[in-house]
């Protein structure tokens, strides 16, 4: 047994650059110590300690200590610290995960960065503490602060939707002596009107308060009393009105999902810059594409408001007993399109979608009771598709053509504007990350 063990120490020590014996160390260089000095730096070499040993001198009863005692004290720890497998790091947080307050979410690249330190467990807490919070971030408290603004600005417009019911119902005492068209012209029209020429985009009003259209001599005396004010707020207060409140809930979960993106790319101000930027680029370009793609553009608002009324399916059946033909449809369809309100964010969300598909790739978007992310990119995709069959299908429930020009819009906001801005270091390593695992095939 004795000596196997001698075997067995010799071998060991023959690889070990030092023998510490006592308190002196004798080096001992060996052919294969000096080739892990050479080919490693990093490696940890700990001394070889013996039993402490009484001092000899002064005392009668002191014994010699045998070598075989020293050697059997020997400790051979390779490293001081423990080995990387032995090391376990930290529990990392577990992503988001949609919930009824907030349905939608977009995980990716655009997420914080994950720093251990703010999830190690402080020393002398038990294991079942709950780990720490990790500290908010700055542009979390941006990203709140950008939907709690147009949270609030949603919510005052859409209470303005209101404003006709509620002034017919405090004036009901005056529907008996002004009877009910009396009642109804001053007290309900009035706020109608108002939110029909504030909260709510047609290019047909848009073209006569422009003075891009021939219109007789009572338009051009309206036009002429119209402010300036008037003609500029037409492309921007309909993007954050909303006359429904499941429009208004859409609009605004689906704003949750894809402001953190851009407030934290691009900076609180550039986002909140960028939201009007492209409601009123979006809004334009409806003007272009009513200009150059619908044949009625030329008419005023009151004569197309007439024969689209006229040419609804249900009237003409109504009139004629026979079904409507595909032109007339198609008629129906086009004059619609010029004269009928269009109000709502999902333009510039349509934007903000098609930025972050283009800044982001890897960015997934997950909703509630779906348990498949699905990538910003086929979402993108598959929202244009949707638009583009509704067109076809001359759907007018829904503003295809306004998701489609909002669309157009971030890309030409982010191409002209936002591309020049240079991003934070930290989102540009993990866009190049996440780039590189997708190119190997991690993701």
């Amino acid at each position: 047994m004795n000596a196997s063990l001698g075997l067995r120490l010799a071998s060991q020590l023959i690889s070990r650059p030092c023998l510490c014996a006592g308190a002196r160390s004798v080096p001992l260089y060996t052919p294969l110590s000096c080739l892990r000095a050479a080919t490693t730096s990093r490696t940890i070499w700990t001394s070889i300690r013996s039993t402490p040993q009484k001092s000899a001198i002064g005392s009668s009863s002191s014994k010699n200590v045998s070598p075989l005692t020293i050697i059997r004290s020997v400790s051979f720890n390779r490293r001081a610290r423990p080995s990387p497998r032995t090391r376990q790091a930290p529990s990392l947080p577990s992503p988001p995960e949609p919930t009824i307050a907030k349905p939608a979410t977009i995980t990716g690249a655009e997420q914080e960065p994950i720093r251990y330190t703010d999830y190690i467990r402080p020393e002398g807490s038990s294991s079942e503490e709950p780990l720490p919070q990790p500290p908010v971030s700055p542009s979390q408290r941006a990203t709140s602060r950008y939907i709690s603004i147009f949270g609030v600005i949603f919510l005052a417009v859409h209470l303005l939707w209101w404003a006709p019911y509620v002034s017919g119902y405090s004036h009901q005492e005056a529907k008996e002596k002004l009877g009910e068209l009396g009642w109804y012209n001053k007290y309900v029209a009035p706020w109608q009107i108002f939110n029909n020429n504030w909260l709510t985009f047609s290019p047909a009003v848009a073209f006569e308060r422009l003075g891009l259209n021939d219109v007789g001599f009572i338009a051009k005396d309206l036009e002429e009393k119209e402010s300036v004010i008037t003609k500029v707020s037409q492309f921007f207060i309909p993007t954050v009105s909303h006359a429904r409140i499941w429009h208004l809930a859409f609009n605004f979960f689906a704003l949750q999902a894809l402001a953190p993106t851009i407030v934290r790319y691009y900076g609180f101000k550039r986002a909140l810059l960028a939201y009007p930027l492209i409601g009123g680029l979006g809004l334009a370009l409806i003007l272009a594409v009513d200009r150059f793609t619908n044949p009625y553009t030329r008419m005023d608002k009151a004569a197309a408001i007439a024969q689209y009324r006229e040419t609804d399916t249900k009237v003409i059946q109504e009139k004629t007993g026979i079904k409507a033909t595909k032109a007339e449809e198609d008629r129906h369809w086009l004059l619609g399109q010029h004269c009928r309100h269009a109000l709502g964010a999902s333009g510039v969300l349509s934007g903000f979608l098609a930025i972050t598909a283009i800044v982001n790739p890897m960015a997934k978007f997950e909703l509630m009771f779906i348990p498949i992310g699905i990538s910003v990119r086929t979402l993108f995709m598959g929202f244009v598709t949707l638009d583009l069959v509704g067109i076809g299908m001359r759907g007018e429930t829904i503003g295809n053509i306004g998701h489609l020009t909002g669309a157009a819009a971030g890309i030409l906001v982010w191409a002209l504007w936002l591309r020049r801005v240079r991003l934070p270091d930290e989102i540009r390593r993990q866009l190049m990350m996440g780039l590189r695992r997708k190119k190997m095939g991690l993701d």
